[in-house]
């Protein structure tokens, strides 16, 4: 199942609509209960979000408002890093590389199989600001996992540590500000390097131009390469020399460092044979690449859920079109969207 948004007016109005749709929603198990020590931790996040990116906390004021949800709760479910550890897969292809001479930004999003049904494409228009469309779970619709707004500037990330350094602007709410304010990649890259990191983080950025940057965002260091030879990708670990030492080093590091490496050596030698040839049957074919540990999945039977890939997207800034997949890609279809809805 996939969801759809079209909103909106000023940041306060578009959450008004949002927490409406919520309390008609009824979700299960949502609000999250949260002890009271969490609360006040989760509002220690919240004063950085004021610093940085202070016109999302009207808009979650609105989806208080509407849903009749308490501002703490939604503040701390939303804000902060007491929620969902997603781990992805981004590549980005210039248009000196694709058929048609666009460039493309795609993802295979690594949760549970099961949330592929909270897939929501939010098509979202602040007073203002840039309309966008991004994508996110079910719920508080203040999140974005990656997406592309209408000056062709495109975005997504991978989690590539969970250590929890302090509060800071978490990579749903960076993506989010991005889509909304950012026209090129230069613009949101400088916005990535100010903010305080809480997750380390590798964001992927393409613009229209298929200007491609990759921002490897830890609270000690980051760091950004322009990619020169129109390709590059992020996943699960840092993967620049200098950032490696920020990976962690537990057994959750070891199994992400292993498929970081079996990918890039996949990628590596996919992008060589296929430059100039890139369309979306190659995109997709890889995505679902069960050999490349492209695609994964695997069963836990003490959580009765199954981790692997829950959606998939690819966007091409310059065109007006998106093939989303709700859904594993080697199981489910992708379908194609107007990106302006």
């Amino acid at each position: 199942m996939m969801h759809e948004v079209k909103l909106s007016g000023s940041y306060y109005d578009i959450g008004l609509k949002m927490g409406r749709l919520l309390k008609e929603a009824e979700i299960q198990g949502f609000p999250p209960e949260f002890s009271k020590a969490t609360l006040d931790k989760g509002m220690e996040w919240e004063k950085e979000v004021q610093k940085y990116t202070p016109e999302l906390l009207e808009e979650l004021r609105g989806v208080a408002e509407g849903s009749g949800i308490d501002y703490r709760v939604l503040a701390t479910f939303e804000l902060s890093p007491f929620r969902l550890q997603p781990s992805c897969l981004v590549m980005a292809i210039s248009g000196n590389h694709t058929k048609d001479g666009f460039p493309v930004l795609a993802r295979n999003h690594e949760w549970t199989e099961e949330s592929s049904e909270e897939l929501t494409m939010c098509y979202v228009k602040p007073k203002g600001k840039l309309q966008s469309l991004g994508f996110t779970f079910y719920g508080v619709f203040l999140s974005r996992y990656g997406g592309i707004n209408e000056a062709g500037l495109a975005i997504s990330s991978a989690s590539t540590t969970f250590v929890n350094s302090g509060p800071g602007v978490m990579l749903n709410l960076a993506t989010r500000w991005i889509l909304d304010n950012s026209r090129r990649t230069e613009e949101a890259v400088e916005f990535l390097k100010t903010i305080p990191k809480t997750w380390g983080t590798a964001y992927l950025l393409i613009d229209k131009d298929g200007r491609i940057a990759k921002v490897e965002a830890h609270r000690e260091k980051t760091k950004v390469t322009y990619t020169e030879k129109g390709f590059d990708f992020v996943t699960l670990c840092f993967d620049s020399p200098e950032m490696q030492k920020y990976n962690e080093q537990d057994e959750w590091g070891k199994w992400a460092s292993e498929m970081h490496a079996a990918r890039k050596r996949f990628l590596t030698k996919w992008f060589t044979q296929n430059k100039g040839n890139f369309d979306n049957t190659i995109i997709i074919n890889a995505l679902k690449s069960h050999e490349q540990k492209m695609c994964t999945h695997d069963y836990d039977a003490h959580a009765q859920v199954h981790y692997g890939i829950c959606w998939s997207w690819i966007l091409s800034p310059g065109k007006n079109e998106a093939a989303v997949c709700a859904g594993p890609p080697c199981k489910s279809k992708f379908r194609k969207f107007d990106i302006y809805g």
